[in-house]
């Protein structure tokens, strides 16, 4: 009830030009000609476009705590990224998930997952502070800001998702925990990077 009422009172606006809609609209999307293919420490990573224009736009709307669009974020996601094994949000830490409501890495691979048909393990919890202005320096300084979480059974290999590929060190940090676990981090999936040296027009 309370969906329906603020869907009324407030209705979904694209991020990027503010046409009402999808929270991003076909229009805003990055196509398949701004996808970039790169590597973080020798892993396979993929981004839909740069942290630029209106995906930029989505994205930080987004860590406003606006959920409109998560789906067409997610949606362009399970369509175009390529995938190994279960998916493995990165986490943001508490005091960002309680500013927003939710935890936007974790939403999209919930989202991604239940298109893909493929499992989501939330095993990755952050901890310490968030990398929002930090200095390149700084970023890349930062170690040990993952622990696993209760989890039945990590799967053998997984893929990670995340909103943005600034340094690559929160990713590698990532995978440093996952590595010591026994787990093989196979892909690196963001919605975006920030400045890309290459772009694709290849499709996943």
């Amino acid at each position: 009830m309370l969906d329906l009422l603020r869907a009324w009172l407030f209705p979904s606006a694209c991020a990027g030009c503010d046409a009402l809609g999808p929270g991003l609209c076909a229009r805003c999307a990055p196509t398949l000609h701004d996808a970039i293919d790169f590597e973080v420490d020798g892993i396979p990573a993929f981004a839909l476009g740069a942290y630029d224009g209106p995906l930029r736009r989505a994205i930080v709307a987004v860590k406003h705590g606006e959920r409109d669009p998560l789906e067409p974020l997610a949606e362009l996601l399970a369509a175009r990224a390529p995938v190994i094994g279960a998916l493995v949000p990165v986490s943001t830490s508490r005091s960002r998930r309680a500013e927003r409501g939710f935890d936007q890495s974790v939403e999209l691979a919930r989202r991604v997952a239940q298109r893909r048909g493929l499992p989501c393990v939330e095993s990755l919890h952050k901890h310490g502070s968030a990398q929002d202005g930090r200095s390149r320096a700084a970023r890349l300084r930062a170690t040990d800001r993952f622990r696993l979480g209760a989890c039945a059974e990590l799967p053998p290999l997984v893929t990670l998702l995340d909103d943005v590929c600034t340094t690559g060190a929160t990713a590698s940090d990532a995978v440093r925990t996952l590595a010591a676990a026994g787990v093989t981090v196979r892909r690196l999936v963001f919605l975006a990077r920030t400045a890309p040296d290459r772009h694709t027009t290849t499709t996943p």
